[in-house]
């Protein structure tokens, strides 16, 4: 009989269960813009396709901007200026959900599927 064998160590190891949580993330952030994008569309007479793009575009835009903007340096809480220095964009995949809902938003702007 062998032994309990240790976990694999390794640069690749967990990564399906993160890609996982990313698409679920994903297409539950796309449902949700799109449902509430659809309802105001609707609501205010205006083509749901154009609105559901504009709203994809939109905040696909913001989440990216975020994603990529430097950390270190400015305290948003202290209103000062530390002496550490940016170290690079934020390293979250904040940035890769903005870019999928971006490219949803062409996907519908250019079929206009509703």
């Amino acid at each position: 009989m062998s032994g309990p064998q240790p976990p694999e160590v390794g640069r690749w190891v967990g990564m399906g269960e993160a890609i996982k949580r990313m698409l679920l993330g994903a297409i539950a952030a796309a449902v949700g813009i799109g449902g509430i994008a659809a309802v105001i569309g609707w609501a205010t007479g205006h083509s749901v396709s154009g609105t559901m793009a504009a709203a994809y575009y939109l905040i696909g835009s913001v989440l990216f901007l975020v994603g990529m903007f430097p950390t270190g340096g400015y305290s948003m809480i202290r209103g000062t200026i530390t002496r550490r220095r940016p170290i690079g964009a934020r390293q979250e995949p904040v940035f890769l959900l903005g870019l999928v809902l971006v490219g949803l938003g062409v996907v519908v702007d250019l079929t206009r599927p509703f």
